[in-house]
């Protein structure tokens, strides 16, 4: 896993070797081993690296060994070494083992069609000096970052992280508050667009050619319902068979692999098949939350069924610092409860290995989360405008704002900051089912806005590569299209998956409640670590929150969680101390 940068333009020259070694500083984390830059006449290319594959020969950015051309790359091609041997017989001579150079030769190959052949996760940008053009993709689902701005010379910047950007000392960022407003409803911000104006990101699953101080960008997939007509048996068996297929392809690696495993459904599962694969015991982790939430004594469960190596953690509840720490590394405001975890989880894996298998992603295939059959349980009594008058999706979208739009009104100076436009197009004019509806928010927005950047910026921070067996893009293309009472039903979510692991694990281990992995966030607000934190940062009339936002309503607001004990209020509060800290932490990239 690596850190990339790159400038392209006439103007270049602008841009000293200090700027230059700035920018790739910044990304030290991504890319602790190495670090390399290629310069052409209109073009430089960086290179943070974290040594996965070929550790000695595949140094980057890369040359080609034929052409006029260079690639700085983040990620894993899992298909990497199939790939090689197709090129090969199509008469490209490669000089490495890398799949780096896989994805050169792929694009020498199929020009702007490469990105459908690589099956990974990526962020890449290729200079090629004949035409005078970069070409860029991100993988499907946007496992891998990429953003880009222009600076006022006209020169083209590009970057792994945002903080890359700022650091190369010619480019401020201009707060976009509208988008601010998406995470006040959300708790992160939409992954279309970022929480500058002058910053902005290639999408996933898009490629993108800038040539002549023009920019392109196009989609090149996108999941689609089809038509698969099996009985559940047979769709169970290939659900099985692809994700060991994927398992297997995020197994390679010229370093150890180890797993997170919280004792869940889904690590449990994905760990029960690595393990199959090893000759040794895999190393597994997890991190609990003392008394509050704790599924150590499941995870420890399924690592001595399974036979891994374990190790865990407790996250305490006064480890303000540390959540401190996290939030400055996020570029962008970022609130999901299970940050925190995240980063210390990823801490304590890194210092026993490089890659680690997680999880992330089953839920939003299999349907595996309550809300998917929220609608269908609302009482009449209780829900009886929403259970009437409105549609499941609507429901929804009203269920995951953390600020309604009245909220938001009183809670910014100026009105025009309110943004109920937080729904992509492609969800919004989509002819799915209010249900379907549901699960493609949750595979297009929530999952690459939330989960994944936390999953890729606390695994980065520590130097980790995280990888997503659940998310290869063939499992993926078939489970969105199986039919929903397939991967979930009335009584049991991520049906699917629970009979297969019912094969191997204890059936009260499989079938137990939920929990998930968030921090129990309304407890620790209560403890006098949080509290007078959030006292000294959020009823200081100078917090920076404040230059733009009504301060007696946010006090208010404490004072009815604190003095009142209204509950109602925990996240909102969460929401806005995470928005501080952030603020406090990056204030110095804004323009003034």
């Amino acid at each position: 896993m690596c850190g990339i940068i790159g400038i392209q333009g006439k103007n270049k020259q602008k841009y000293s070797k200090e700027n230059i070694n700035s920018t790739l500083d910044s990304l030290s984390k991504r890319g602790p081993n190495d670090k390399g830059i290629i310069e052409f006449p209109d073009c430089i290319l960086g290179q943070t690296r974290l040594s996965i594959i070929d550790l000695s020969g595949g140094h980057q950015p890369m040359r080609d060994n034929k052409r006029d051309m260079a690639i700085t790359f983040n990620g894993e091609i899992y298909n990497y070494r199939e790939l090689k041997k197709d090129l090969e017989s199509k008469g490209y001579a490669l000089s490495t083992n890398s799949d780096t150079e896989v994805i050169l030769k792929a694009y020498q190959e199929y020009g702007d069609e490469c990105p459908k052949h690589l099956n990974g996760m990526f962020a890449f940008v290729i200079w090629d000096d004949e035409k005078k053009l970069l070409f860029m993709a991100r993988d499907r689902f946007g496992k891998k970052p990429l953003y880009y701005a222009l600076d006022d010379q006209g020169n083209f910047i590009f970057a792994s992280e945002i903080k890359a950007i700022f650091a190369s000392g010619k480019i401020k960022g201009i707060v976009d508050y509208k988008a601010i407003d998406n995470y006040l409803t959300l708790m992160y911000i939409p992954p279309w667009k970022t929480v500058y104006k002058n910053i902005k990101v290639i999408p996933p699953a898009s490629s993108a050619v800038f040539k002549d101080g023009s920019l392109k960008i196009s989609r090149y997939w996108q999941l689609e319902k089809r038509s698969i007509l099996v009985p559940y048996s047979e769709a169970k068996e290939e659900v099985r068979r692809l994700l060991a297929e994927s398992v297997k392809k995020r197994m390679i690696a010229d370093v150890e692999i180890g797993s997170f495993l919280s004792g869940g459904v889904d690590s449990t599962l994905i760990t029960t098949i690595a393990q199959s694969l090893s000759k040794t015991p895999i190393k597994t982790f997890s991190v609990g939350y003392q008394n509050y939430i704790n599924e150590l004594p499941f995870a420890t469960e399924a690592a001595q069924k399974i036979g891994t190596d374990h190790h865990t953690l407790q996250a305490k509840d006064d480890m303000v610092q540390e959540l401190e720490t996290a939030i400055k590394y996020f570029d962008e405001p970022h609130a999901d409860s299970s940050d925190f975890p995240q980063y210390l989880l990823s801490r304590f894996t890194a210092k026993k290995v490089k890659v680690a298998l997680s999880g992330d992603g089953a839920d939003e295939l299999f349907l595996g989360y309550g809300w998917y059959m929220r609608h269908k349980n609302l009482s009449y009594r209780a829900h009886f405008k929403e259970k009437v008058f409105m549609s499941p999706f609507a429901g929804y979208l009203n269920a995951v704002q953390v600020f309604t739009p009245r909220e938001r009104t009183l809670l910014w100076k100026k009105r025009a900051y309110v943004n109920k436009n937080f729904i992509s197009e492609e969800v919004a004019t989509s002819k799915l089912s209010s249900v379907e509806k549901i699960n493609l928010f949750d595979l297009t927005t929530y999952l690459p806005g939330q989960l994944l950047v936390k999953a890729d910026r606390m695994g980065m921070m520590n130097s980790l590569e995280v990888r997503s067996p659940f998310l290869d893009y063939q499992l993926a293309e078939f489970v969105y299209s199986l039919p929903d009472n397939y991967k979930t039903n009335n009584t049991i979510f991520k049906h699917i998956l629970k009979d297969i692991l019912d094969e191997t694990m204890p059936h009260e281990f499989v079938h137990r409640r939920k929990q998930g992995f968030g921090a129990p966030v309304k407890i620790w607000l209560r403890k006098n670590a949080f509290k007078d934190e959030v006292y000294t940062k959020l009823y200081n009339s100078n917090a920076d929150i404040y230059s733009m936002m009504n301060e007696r309503f946010v006090k208010k607001m404490i004072d009815d969680f604190y003095i009142t004990g209204n509950d109602r209020y925990n996240y909102k509060i969460w929401v806005l101390y995470c928005l501080e800290l952030w603020f406090n932490s990056h204030k110095q990239y804004f323009t003034s």
